[in-house]
């Protein structure tokens, strides 16, 4: 049974959207926004596309992990391992009814440094960004600093993401379409009581499609009111922390991802680790200690404001 999808609101298109204006309007507000003409000065957007790897990586060899679908937490079952050139041709040839594997989460800087110069400048949307610092609790760092990376998307029509989530430890996201159409479907914080969220890891869902789901298992999901848009080349695309989401490839596609926390989500941030600590004194501890971290950074980026008052711009 498939239920009939009430919209909850629609997605704005900004055209090189200020800093100012982005902060405003949906940084604070916890919106999504979709910015075009924020990647107009990205060699990227030009050059990246399925053939660009097959021939400049052809020979790079990688795992791709196959995951069962609608399993919270990913459950793996093993991985596949292909050349750039074959998985490629894997993409090319895709379809609705037998989609190729998906490359994902690949973090951009370690398997390809080179490309760093084609994604230049960064948006200033992803500023300031509290993610990559040197925080003095080790597991902390590691799981903060690993959400501030660039991860690199690449799949074939019919692919999607294995699972409905929203990003873990309460960050903003940012999604870069560089090559083809990828279709999304969102859902706002407020629709939480109707997804399903799992006991394990409460930010993925128990429902991997949203589009088709199980009513018989998920009743209250017929209740749910999703966003469906397409996400086309050269658009940048925020999501806000706690929009639950996923996406599907309408032609072979190509496409970056970042994630940020700061003064906006931090309090999210703070609440997602506490509650997902073992012992209720260690809870309190990262509660304590990130609280504070927040703050510290908070009073950073105003000193900096004071000292650079110029107004900064999107890229």
């Amino acid at each position: 049974m498939r239920p009939s999808q009430r919209v909850s609101g629609t997605i704005e298109r900004r055209v090189e959207l200020s800093y100012e204006e982005f902060e405003r309007d949906y940084l604070y507000t916890n919106r999504p926004v979709i910015v075009q003409g924020a990647l107009r000065e990205w060699k990227a957007v030009k050059r990246w596309t399925p053939a660009f790897f097959k021939e400049h990586y052809g020979d790079l060899r990688f795992r791709i992990p196959m995951r069962e679908k609608g399993q919270a937490g990913y459950k793996d079952t093993g991985g596949v391992e292909f050349t750039m050139a074959a998985f490629i041709d894997e993409v090319m040839q895709s379809t609705e009814e037998n989609p190729a594997p998906y490359f994902r989460n690949q973090i951009l800087y370690d398997l390809f440094p080179s490309l760093k110069e084609d994604i230049q400048p960064l948006p200033s949307y992803f500023q300031p960004n509290w993610l990559p610092e040197r925080y003095m609790v080790g597991r902390v760092r590691e799981v903060l600093n690993r959400g501030a990376a660039i991860e690199l998307y690449i799949g074939g029509k019919g692919g999607a993401f294995p699972v409905l989530h929203y990003d873990g430890v309460g960050t903003h996201a940012f999604l870069m379409q560089i090559f083809g159409r990828k279709k999304f479907i969102v859902f706002a914080p407020d629709q939480e009581p109707f997804l399903y969220g799992s006991k394990e890891k409460p930010n993925f869902s128990l429902i991997n499609d949203p589009e088709h789901p199980d009513l018989a298992r998920f009743p209250l999901m017929a209740q749910a009111k999703a966003i469906t848009f397409v996400l086309e080349p050269g658009e940048l695309l925020f999501v806000p922390s706690h929009w639950w989401h996923t996406t599907k490839m309408l032609t072979p596609s190509i496409t970056l991802s970042i994630n940020i926390a700061n003064q906006s989500n931090w309090h999210e941030l703070v609440r997602f680790v506490a509650l997902r600590q073992q012992s209720r004194a260690v809870a309190v501890a990262s509660r304590f200690y990130l609280t504070g971290a927040g703050a510290w950074r908070s009073w950073r980026d105003r000193s900096w404001s004071k000292r650079h008052p110029a107004p900064r711009r999107a890229a």
